[in-house]
């Protein structure tokens, strides 16, 4: 299954808040005013003596061991690490291998295997069991619903078994000289397993992970798992040589590994001041080091109280660049202002998180009526809210509508799924054919029942909308309430803490489904998130759920067509024709059904010296800092 980054549970959570547009506030800038895709800086004047970037934080990480990392740690180990894939316009990129394994160059494969009863499989439902009698499984060049079988008896079936071959760059070293082998993936394979079982989707699917060669490192998926996006399956390396001697528990309070560690990226750690900064220098055994990078001798990593110390430090030229952590509770249109006068950059990255309002499509309590129930209501919904006008009054026109749960820019988009313009008449008419009757004429007034299925006739459709309290949602949320009012939909604001009424179930509304509607956000990730809406992932208790309350289809929502085809999609091998297709399939069902209405695309904002460039935020769910090795600064690197 694909996960996204967690807040309980592990597959939803609320994006940072981007500050409430200001009343006269200024244009947005242009996209080609937007200095977020130099990939190939120009020639500077920098003089040697300057070869210092400096980068304020507001977060400060408590460890930059690899598998604990915060999003502050991974900011920083990007200078550590170089890839070893970066993933740009939703594709994985190699960086430290010679490519993307693929069926297309004869390293992606599936084979056939023996599994004995008892062994651990992939089932037909997408879940890891043991080999047994009643499970139901995909035999060998089967991948569809309808030619799973059910086991019976004792002897060993035919499966299908993904293997991936993953090949070094030659001549790779660690910073320290020594060379960088397929060992070291393996090594750091190692320690994920025993750091963290069953946390790590892809250590509980890998059934081996071994080093053919110096360069080569071949995985094998537990049998009947296809559907591995490659570059997920390949274990950043980890320093066999330095850290061998020391037991998993041990690194997780040796300096070494949790302070310094080694990597093979464009610098090397040499101080870390608790509560003030880290400094590292240029890494003389980076393998990109004949092309002259990186380009500062020197880099600092600054560790500011809040947002206003860290442009205040860039104003004064203490600092190069505010990594994003710093501006999501900044005032944009203040910097929008200060682009144009010159005194900064603002680097927009956008399609980072996808705010959506997920409906309580069946819930869990059955006091509570579903009022969301119809697709039809849900589609009328989407009709009655102006989001464009949210992302233009909100987000100074910096996000982009939402049309799915991928961004249009995704190779995967599905343009011909439907789509729902601001189209309140017509939001009106589908409610009345659903029988919420506008009865008194007044479209201010809340719709009444007449005929609708499960809802007392005479209802009024009075609903109560969670939703957090910051101030760019409470904005939203208030456009949103007089949107639907004026299609006679009363929504009723509850403002509360994220972490409460996104807690897992039955404790958390949403997820113990409880709820009418929420407001929320998915933070995004590189693979289609189609299996957050399977049948199989509806919360509730266990077994009637088969994830219990762990589930995260907190809409209650169940298709078997969309279940089909996400699926379908899910056990591809992602490089055929058949899984773009089953991934546009569901993407269309899902448009039609709405089980969530995607409202905007968030984004994020990087703000630099007015002379920086090689910062390159094209959409890619990691670090702004990527490619932080191809830094520069100078005139030449000024916007005209």
């Amino acid at each position: 299954m694909h996960l996204l980054v967690a807040c309980t549970p592990p597959s939803l959570t609320p994006a940072p808040p981007t500050a409430p547009a200001a009343t006269g506030q200024p244009t947005a800038p242009a996209a080609s005013q937007v200095p977020a895709d130099t990939q190939s800086p120009p020639a500077t004047d920098q003089p040697a003596a300057a070869r210092l970037l400096t980068i304020c934080m507001t977060g400060e990480p408590d460890t930059l061991f690899l598998y604990y990392a915060s999003s502050a740690a991974k900011s920083i180990l990007q200078a550590v690490y170089d890839g070893p894939f970066d993933v740009q316009g939703g594709q994985a990129q190699a960086v430290i291998l010679t490519g993307v394994p693929t069926q297309a160059n004869g390293s992606a494969l599936l084979q056939a295997v023996q599994v004995q009863p008892g062994e651990l499989i992939v089932d037909a439902a997408g879940n890891l069991t043991a080999l047994g009698e009643g499970v139901r499984y995909h035999p060998s060049g089967c991948s569809a619903e309808d030619c799973a079988l059910v086991y019976s008896g004792t002897q060993p079936v035919s499966m299908d078994q993904r293997l991936l071959r993953f090949s070094l760059l030659p001549g790779l070293t660690w910073s320290d000289g020594a060379p960088l082998t397929a060992d070291d993936s393996v090594y750091s394979y190692e320690l994920a397993r025993s750091l963290l079982p069953g946390l790590l989707e892809r250590v509980e699917r890998t059934a081996a992970y071994t080093a053919l060669d110096a360069t080569t490192v071949e995985w094998r998926g537990v049998p009947g798992f296809q559907g591995a996006w490659a570059a997920q399956y390949f274990f950043s390396p980890l320093p066999r040589h330095a850290w061998g001697s020391m037991t998993a528990a041990e690194l997780l309070s040796a300096n070494a590994a949790t302070q310094t560690p080694l990597g093979w990226g464009p610098y090397v750690i040499q101080e870390w001041v608790r509560g003030d900064h880290i400094t590292l220098a240029r890494n003389e055994n980076y393998f990109r080091a004949a092309e002259g990078l990186p380009n500062f001798d020197h880099l600092v990593y600054r560790f500011v109280s809040g947002s206003q110390e860290a442009l205040d430090a860039l104003l004064v030229g203490e600092c190069d660049l505010v990594d994003t952590t710093a501006t999501y509770d900044a005032d944009l249109p203040a910097l929008v202002n200060m682009q144009t006068q010159g005194r900064l950059a603002l680097a927009i990255q956008p399609d980072t998180a996808l705010e959506l309002l997920m409906f309580g499509v069946d819930s869990y309590d059955e006091a509570r009526p579903n009022l969301f129930a119809l697709r039809e209501v849900r589609q009328a919904v989407a009709q009655c809210i102006d989001r464009q006008a949210l992302v233009d009054d909100l987000l100074l026109g910096l996000g982009s509508v939402a049309q799915s749960y991928l961004p249009a820019r995704h190779p995967l988009f599905a343009a011909d799924a439907p789509q729902y313009a601001y189209d309140p008449q017509a939001a009106a008419d589908l409610l009345q054919s659903a029988g919420w009757l506008d009865v008194d004429g007044d479209p201010a007034t809340a719709r009444l029942s007449q005929g609708v299925a499960g809802i007392p006739d005479g209802t009024a459709f009075e609903f109560t909308y969670l939703v957090s309290s910051d101030a760019e949602r409470t904005a939203a949320a208030q456009r949103i309430q007089a949107d639907l009012a004026a299609c006679g939909l009363d929504a009723n604001l509850l403002f509360a803490e994220p972490a409460d009424y996104l807690a897992a179930g039955p404790a958390g509304e949403v997820f113990g489904r409880s709820f009418d509607a929420a407001q929320f956000a998915l933070q995004t990730a590189s693979e289609p998130p189609c299996a957050l809406f399977l049948t199989r992932e509806i919360p509730g208790p266990y077994p009637e759920f088969a994830l219990g309350w762990g589930g995260a289809n907190a809409a209650g929502y169940s298709s078997p067509e969309y279940d089909q085809a996400c699926w379908s999609a899910l056990t591809a091998l992602p490089e055929t024709p058949a899984y773009a297709s089953a991934h546009q399939q569901a993407q269309t069902i899902f448009a039609e059904d709405l089980p969530a209405l995607p409202l905007y695309w968030r984004y994020r904002a990087a703000v630099t010296r007015p002379d920086l460039c090689g910062l390159s935020l094209s959409g890619a769910p990691q670090s702004m800092l990527w490619n932080l090795e191809g830094f520069q600064v100078g005139e030449a690197c000024r916007t005209p």
